[in-house]
């Protein structure tokens, strides 16, 4: 009987935490550090890894329901970006597409800042010829240029 009672318990504080655990999610991204972004640009494109990590309750959530209740704090980040394409999400990482986020110029592709919406730790531009640049703790991408190889 005393199993029983623990049980209907745990179901029912279960039932009261995650609907409310899921609008959190939905809402806000103070569940989620996000540590590092690569942010790798090729021709008009970029693509994007972001890891991150999740707290004890959020990765909990994530553990039972999948990591579809994530992209919405995908969604926000990228906003800014008219086409982001969530390509994977994972417990603690993320692939984005950015289509068409440079300009052509001359002999030069430009690459306008745009806000993120939330701190990253750690910001690694990756340009085409392979050099690289890493900026820390940043609310936006920076304005770039890079060779049209």
């Amino acid at each position: 009987m005393k199993v029983l009672s623990f049980l209907a318990l745990l179901i029912l504080l279960s039932s009261v935490s995650i609907p409310v655990l899921a609008q959190e999610i939905e809402e806000d991204t103070d569940f989620m550090h996000f540590d590092r972004m690569v942010m790798r640009f090729d021709e008009t494109d970029a693509y994007v890894t972001v890891t991150y990590e999740l707290d004890t309750f959020a990765r909990m959530y994530v553990l039972a329901f999948g990591t579809r209740h994530l992209e919405s704090s995908f969604e926000n980040i990228f906003s800014e970006y008219d086409e982001a394409e969530i390509e994977e999400i994972g417990y603690d990482s993320a692939a984005i597409a950015l289509k068409n986020v440079s300009r052509s110029s001359d002999s030069y592709y430009l690459h306008d800042g745009r806000d993120l919406g939330t701190s990253i730790h750690s910001l690694q531009i990756i340009y085409p010829g392979g050099a690289s640049k890493t900026l820390t703790d940043v609310t936006e991408t920076p304005n770039i240029f890079y060779d049209r190889n």
